[in-house]
């Protein structure tokens, strides 16, 4: 199921050009490199997801987020992505050196990153297209 969800996703961002794989947890649309996270829905919390960041991710030019469904993704350029990562304080995955962990809340579109609650609106990243 998640990968026909995902597929549906990278048709949509996609538009009317191709996409194709790329590289490990990545496509390719044009000249831009996508990497790509899917989280399933949790139905104890579901508008809660948890992602990470890690160096495989910042080789990239977007991250797509994909929560739970083909309508709900952020498509984040890579920028704002090394932006969190490289926050002293953002939280550390302390079983797996050099990542970084984020939770994305969907009702409020916001990623919360760092201690102290520090968060970011994803709204200007939600169902974006390459085309926009």
């Amino acid at each position: 199921m998640s990968d026909e969800i995902k597929r549906q996703v990278y048709s949509r961002i996609a538009g009317s050009q191709k996409w194709v794989p790329s590289a490990r947890a990545k496509i390719r649309i044009g000249q831009s490199i996508i990497h790509v996270r899917f989280c399933s829905t949790n139905q104890g919390s579901p508008s809660k997801y948890k992602f990470n960041i890690n160096p495989n991710t910042l080789t990239a030019d977007f991250e797509l987020w994909i929560c739970g469904d083909q309508e709900t993704y952020y498509l984040t350029p890579i920028g704002i992505i090394k932006d969190i990562y490289s926050d002293p304080g953002t939280y550390q995955d302390y079983q797996h050196e050099g990542i970084k962990v984020v939770s994305v809340d969907t009702d409020s579109n916001y990623v919360m990153y760092a201690r102290g609650g520090k968060s970011l609106s994803l709204k200007p990243y939600l169902r974006s297209t390459l085309r926009q």
